[in-house]
């Protein structure tokens, strides 16, 4: 009998808790699409936020912007990835390279960048946004989703597992 029930509690409590596959419905306030949407405008307008670059050559003079596209040629070969950036600050010009949020991630490229540029240094800039999908003004509802479809699950877990 105590075999009998405790098979027959096991049977009606997998069937109560198991998952269904099917489609998931979210009901949501209505305010939190006029939040994204005010995202959407803030990226527009400002697309920078504070972070941190490594400035690899700072020099003044006639032949600065000479010298400075040199090394950007240079550096564009032995680092294709990465963003370089030419600032002018009187009297200097300036070339950093980089977009990281952090002074942490900033120090991990540092490591291998102050092997080939002596002079390099980690200095706080304001740096480009990393692309959002949402804060995209260009997609309309219907191509986000459609977007967000082709992403791997694979990707989408990492995403989920980073914040």
């Amino acid at each position: 009998m105590k075999l009998f029930l405790t098979t027959l509690l096991c049977v009606v409590s997998m069937c109560c808790f198991s998952q269904n596959e099917g489609y998931v419905i979210i009901e949501q306030d209505q305010r939190i699409e006029l939040l994204i949407q005010r995202q959407r405008e803030i990226h527009v307008a400002d697309s920078t936020i504070d972070g941190y670059r490594i400035q690899i050559f700072m020099e003044s003079g006639n032949d600065a912007v000479e010298h400075a596209n040199l090394v950007i040629e240079e550096f564009k070969l032995k680092y294709p990835e990465m963003p370089i950036y030419l600032v002018f600050g009187q009297p200097y010009y300036r070339l950093r390279v980089g977009d990281f949020r952090t002074r942490l991630e900033a120090e991990n490229v540092f490591q291998t960048l102050s092997k080939d540029y002596k002079k390099a240094f980690i200095t706080s800039d304001r740096i480009q946004l990393p692309y959002n999908v949402f804060c995209d003004p260009n997609l309309g509802d219907e191509e986000l989703y459609d977007d967000l479809d082709s992403i791997p699950n694979d990707t989408i877990d990492t995403i989920i597992n980073t914040w």
